[in-house]
């Protein structure tokens, strides 16, 4: 991770002639900051390949940066990780702040820092839908840690929800490397103890049932965790051992 460049592919970015301010950009500006700071010059971006188009090509593979569900992702890296290493990029919002604009004169009215905070293990949640892939050794996933502002045009009528227009990234605070399993392993709880349940791993990371119940399967997949047996109607799991 390297904070400088980072700061320094947002303000290239937004300096773009096309960019006269957040949301008028031809993609999002979370995904367009990370091309740019994960892609350096524009001749190695949107490169066909493998009858898809890469985010990136470099001398290290192919770079995807991919804000939403990876799943989306899975015909594209069927057909290019037997060609080339792939390193999927998907960043993690752990502080959010809300920047409500008035929708007449523009004017910032408010911001304030959102109670959602999302933790890696929303990124290792994720990781379920591109399970048949995860120990390819072509393959690497990158959690970018990110706090970013989100502006949004507050709603003329109280009851209906402020419209959103674009989410700035302010800046990275730490990026989490997977290559293999022993990576997520590492991520683990010290104080798991053997036999625990999905509400027990859920408590211990900070993270809601349906996140840690996602996050179990993706570490059962991964052979980083074994059931061992059951707790009335839950099951029960462990560490693997070896």
């Amino acid at each position: 991770m390297d904070k400088m460049r980072f700061a320094e592919a947002r303000r290239k970015l937004l300096e773009k002639p096309q960019s006269k301010g957040i949301g008028t950009l031809s993609e999002k500006t979370v995904h367009a900051v990370l091309k740019e700071y994960y892609g350096g010059g524009e001749e190695n971006k949107e490169i066909p390949l493998g009858g898809f188009v890469a985010d990136v090509v470099s001398e290290d593979g192919v770079i995807e940066i991919q804000t939403r569900a990876l799943y989306r992702l899975e015909r594209k890296l069927e057909a290019l990780l037997p060609l080339c290493r792939v390193t999927v990029v998907y960043p993690i919002e752990a502080r959010k702040y809300l920047l409500d604009i008035d929708p007449d004169s523009g004017e910032l009215i408010s911001k304030r820092l959102s109670p959602k905070r999302l933790k890696i293990w929303h990124g290792i949640a994720e990781l379920y839908g591109i399970r048949k892939f995860l120990g390819n050794e072509n393959l690497t996933v990158r959690f970018p840690v990110l706090t970013v502002e989100e502006t949004r045009i507050r709603a003329v009528e109280k009851k209906r929800r402020a419209d959103k227009i674009d989410k700035l990234p302010s800046e990275m605070t730490e990026e989490v490397v997977i290559r293999r399993k022993e990576d997520i392993a590492a991520l683990l709880p010290e104080e798991l103890p053997d036999g625990f349940t999905s509400a027990e791993f859920a408590k211990l990371c900070r993270i809601n049932a349906d996140t840690a119940g996602k996050c179990i399967r993706v570490l059962s997949v991964m052979g980083i965790i074994t059931e061992c047996g059951k707790q009335g109607r839950c099951k029960l799991w462990k560490k693997t051992e070896g």
